[in-house]
Protein backbone atom coordinates (compact mmCIF):
# COMPACT_ATOMS: atom_id res chain seq x y z
CA UNK A 1 0.00 0.00 0.00
CA UNK A 2 0.93 3.81 -0.73
CA UNK A 3 0.51 6.68 1.00
CA UNK A 4 0.06 10.04 0.12
CA UNK A 5 3.73 10.99 1.38
CA UNK A 6 5.55 7.69 -0.34
CA UNK A 7 3.86 9.32 -3.49
CA UNK A 8 5.12 12.52 -3.14
CA UNK A 9 8.23 11.35 -2.44
CA UNK A 10 8.55 8.93 -5.48
CA UNK A 11 6.96 12.09 -7.47
CA UNK A 12 9.77 14.08 -6.23
CA UNK A 13 12.48 11.85 -7.40
CA UNK A 14 10.47 10.94 -10.90
CA UNK A 15 10.66 14.54 -11.77
CA UNK A 16 14.37 15.61 -10.35
CA UNK A 17 15.34 12.59 -12.34
CA UNK A 18 13.09 14.38 -15.60
CA UNK A 19 14.45 17.21 -15.16
CA UNK A 20 18.22 15.95 -14.66
CA UNK A 21 17.56 14.57 -18.45
CA UNK A 22 15.72 17.91 -19.66
CA UNK A 23 12.52 16.55 -20.00
CA UNK A 24 9.31 17.96 -18.50
CA UNK A 25 6.79 15.04 -18.21
CA UNK A 26 2.76 15.91 -18.16
CA UNK A 27 1.22 12.79 -16.70
CA UNK A 28 -2.02 12.23 -15.30
CA UNK A 29 -3.13 10.28 -12.30
CA UNK A 30 -6.57 8.27 -11.85
CA UNK A 31 -8.32 5.50 -9.45
CA UNK A 32 -7.78 5.48 -6.01
CA UNK A 33 -3.99 7.42 -6.69
CA UNK A 34 -6.26 10.35 -7.40
CA UNK A 35 -8.43 9.95 -4.99
CA UNK A 36 -5.57 10.20 -2.18
CA UNK A 37 -3.88 12.70 -3.83
CA UNK A 38 -7.14 15.33 -4.24
CA UNK A 39 -9.87 14.13 -1.88
CA UNK A 40 -10.27 13.61 1.72
CA UNK A 41 -11.77 10.18 1.74
CA UNK A 42 -8.95 8.24 0.79
CA UNK A 43 -5.85 7.34 2.67
CA UNK A 44 -3.96 4.74 0.79
CA UNK A 45 -3.74 3.03 -2.77
CA UNK A 46 -2.48 -0.59 -4.21
CA UNK A 47 -0.93 0.83 -6.86
CA UNK A 48 -0.49 4.48 -9.05
CA UNK A 49 -2.48 4.06 -12.66
CA UNK A 50 -1.17 6.51 -14.55
CA UNK A 51 -0.62 7.62 -18.27
CA UNK A 52 1.69 9.93 -19.88
CA UNK A 53 0.05 12.52 -22.28
CA UNK A 54 3.60 12.25 -23.91
CA UNK A 55 7.22 10.13 -23.29
CA UNK A 56 5.23 7.18 -21.93
CA UNK A 57 8.32 4.93 -22.61
CA UNK A 58 10.62 7.52 -20.83
CA UNK A 59 7.98 7.42 -17.85
CA UNK A 60 8.22 3.86 -17.18
CA UNK A 61 11.72 3.68 -17.50
CA UNK A 62 12.40 6.52 -14.65
CA UNK A 63 9.44 4.49 -12.41
CA UNK A 64 11.49 1.74 -12.90
CA UNK A 65 14.66 3.43 -11.77
CA UNK A 66 12.66 4.61 -8.63
CA UNK A 67 11.18 1.24 -7.78
CA UNK A 68 14.71 -0.03 -7.74
CA UNK A 69 15.80 3.06 -5.09
CA UNK A 70 12.52 2.19 -3.34
CA UNK A 71 12.48 -1.50 -3.69
CA UNK A 72 9.14 -1.53 -4.57
CA UNK A 73 7.44 -3.59 -7.63
CA UNK A 74 8.54 -2.38 -11.06
CA UNK A 75 5.23 -1.58 -12.08
CA UNK A 76 4.14 0.45 -8.69
CA UNK A 77 3.02 2.75 -11.91
CA UNK A 78 1.62 1.35 -14.50
CA UNK A 79 -0.94 2.91 -17.56
CA UNK A 80 -2.93 -0.56 -17.47
CA UNK A 81 -5.91 2.45 -16.94
CA UNK A 82 -5.74 3.33 -20.54
CA UNK A 83 -8.17 1.41 -21.53
CA UNK A 84 -10.50 3.15 -19.31
CA UNK A 85 -10.14 6.57 -20.73
CA UNK A 86 -12.94 8.40 -22.55
CA UNK A 87 -13.23 8.54 -26.05
CA UNK A 88 -14.32 12.35 -25.78
CA UNK A 89 -11.48 13.55 -23.72
CA UNK A 90 -8.74 14.56 -25.47
CA UNK A 91 -6.18 15.60 -23.75
CA UNK A 92 -5.21 17.00 -20.49
CA UNK A 93 -6.91 20.33 -20.72
CA UNK A 94 -10.35 18.62 -20.93
CA UNK A 95 -11.46 17.38 -17.86
CA UNK A 96 -8.47 17.61 -15.80
CA UNK A 97 -6.48 19.66 -13.15
CA UNK A 98 -2.82 20.07 -12.37
CA UNK A 99 -2.45 19.50 -8.87
CA UNK A 100 1.24 19.79 -8.52
CA UNK A 101 4.71 20.15 -10.46
CA UNK A 102 8.09 18.19 -8.94
CA UNK A 103 10.60 19.06 -8.18
CA UNK A 104 8.60 22.70 -8.28
CA UNK A 105 7.37 24.88 -10.50
CA UNK A 106 10.47 26.89 -11.17
CA UNK A 107 12.45 23.64 -12.10
CA UNK A 108 9.76 21.84 -13.68
CA UNK A 109 10.51 17.53 -14.54
CA UNK A 110 6.84 16.09 -13.68
CA UNK A 111 3.27 17.76 -14.02
CA UNK A 112 0.47 15.69 -12.33
CA UNK A 113 -2.86 15.82 -13.13
CA UNK A 114 -5.79 14.62 -11.85
CA UNK A 115 -8.84 14.02 -13.71
CA UNK A 116 -12.43 16.15 -12.32
CA UNK A 117 -14.50 14.83 -10.18
CA UNK A 118 -16.81 14.17 -12.84
CA UNK A 119 -14.76 12.29 -14.99
CA UNK A 120 -13.19 10.27 -12.03
CA UNK A 121 -16.63 9.22 -11.53
CA UNK A 122 -17.24 8.26 -15.12
CA UNK A 123 -14.54 6.01 -15.18
CA UNK A 124 -15.63 4.37 -12.04
CA UNK A 125 -18.86 3.83 -13.05
CA UNK A 126 -17.56 1.98 -16.09
CA UNK A 127 -15.40 -0.14 -14.05
CA UNK A 128 -17.94 -0.89 -11.74
CA UNK A 129 -15.94 -2.69 -8.91
CA UNK A 130 -18.58 -2.95 -6.20
CA UNK A 131 -18.59 -7.12 -5.78
CA UNK A 132 -18.18 -7.73 -2.11
CA UNK A 133 -15.19 -10.24 -3.43
CA UNK A 134 -13.37 -6.77 -4.19
CA UNK A 135 -13.66 -4.89 -1.24
CA UNK A 136 -16.27 -2.16 -0.38
CA UNK A 137 -13.61 0.68 -1.61
CA UNK A 138 -14.85 1.29 -4.71
CA UNK A 139 -18.47 1.08 -3.17
CA UNK A 140 -17.70 4.18 -0.89
CA UNK A 141 -15.34 5.79 -3.72
CA UNK A 142 -18.54 5.59 -6.01
CA UNK A 143 -21.15 6.70 -2.95
CA UNK A 144 -18.49 10.01 -2.40
CA UNK A 145 -18.12 11.31 -6.12
CA UNK A 146 -21.93 10.83 -6.67
CA UNK A 147 -22.18 13.25 -3.48
CA UNK A 148 -19.30 15.25 -4.92
CA UNK A 149 -20.95 15.95 -8.25
CA UNK A 150 -24.20 16.49 -7.07
CA UNK A 151 -26.22 13.36 -9.05
CA UNK A 152 -29.36 11.77 -7.19
CA UNK A 153 -31.49 9.54 -9.38
CA UNK A 154 -30.19 6.45 -10.95
CA UNK A 155 -31.18 8.35 -14.26
CA UNK A 156 -29.03 11.18 -14.26
CA UNK A 157 -26.29 8.84 -13.21
CA UNK A 158 -26.57 6.44 -16.74
CA UNK A 159 -26.85 10.15 -18.67
CA UNK A 160 -23.90 11.18 -16.83
CA UNK A 161 -22.10 8.47 -17.76
CA UNK A 162 -23.30 8.11 -21.44
CA UNK A 163 -21.98 12.04 -21.77
CA UNK A 164 -18.11 10.39 -20.99
CA UNK A 165 -18.98 6.73 -22.53
CA UNK A 166 -22.04 6.40 -24.95
CA UNK A 167 -22.02 2.96 -24.26
CA UNK A 168 -23.27 3.49 -20.68
CA UNK A 169 -26.54 4.00 -22.38
CA UNK A 170 -27.03 0.21 -23.03
CA UNK A 171 -24.47 -1.38 -20.50
CA UNK A 172 -26.63 -3.79 -19.06
CA UNK A 173 -23.83 -4.41 -16.29
CA UNK A 174 -23.38 -0.63 -15.44
CA UNK A 175 -27.57 -0.71 -15.23
CA UNK A 176 -27.25 -3.58 -12.71
CA UNK A 177 -24.40 -1.57 -10.82
CA UNK A 178 -26.07 1.85 -10.19
CA UNK A 179 -29.22 -0.43 -8.50
CA UNK A 180 -26.89 -2.13 -6.19
CA UNK A 181 -25.38 1.30 -5.43
CA UNK A 182 -28.70 3.24 -4.66
CA UNK A 183 -29.35 0.11 -2.28
CA UNK A 184 -26.29 -0.06 -0.67
CA UNK A 185 -26.97 4.16 -0.19
CA UNK A 186 -30.50 3.51 0.82
CA UNK A 187 -28.82 0.83 3.74
CA UNK A 188 -26.01 2.72 4.62
CA UNK A 189 -26.57 5.83 3.69
CA UNK A 190 -23.14 7.12 5.73
CA UNK A 191 -20.89 4.51 4.34
CA UNK A 192 -18.13 6.55 3.45
CA UNK A 193 -19.40 9.99 4.61
CA UNK A 194 -18.03 10.03 8.04
CA UNK A 195 -16.65 13.83 7.29
CA UNK A 196 -18.17 15.59 4.04
CA UNK A 197 -16.98 14.00 0.58
CA UNK A 198 -14.50 16.87 -1.01
CA UNK A 199 -12.47 16.60 -3.78
CA UNK A 200 -10.01 19.11 -5.44
CA UNK A 201 -11.31 21.27 -2.70
CA UNK A 202 -14.79 20.87 -3.66
CA UNK A 203 -17.62 19.54 -1.32
CA UNK A 204 -21.24 18.61 -1.89
CA UNK A 205 -22.75 20.92 -3.70
CA UNK A 206 -25.95 22.66 -1.90
CA UNK A 207 -29.73 21.83 -2.22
Amino acid sequence: MFTVSDLHDAFMELGSRARHEGKVIDIAVYGGSALMLASNFRVTTRDVDAVAEESQETLTRLAEEVARLRDWPSDWLNDGVRTYLSPHVNDLQEHHALLRTYPSEQEPGLRVFVPTAEYLLAMKLMAMRIDPAGGKSDTADILNLLAVVGLKTEQEVIDFAASFYPEAKISARLHLGIRELWRAKDTHPQEGHHVTPSYLGRGRPSS
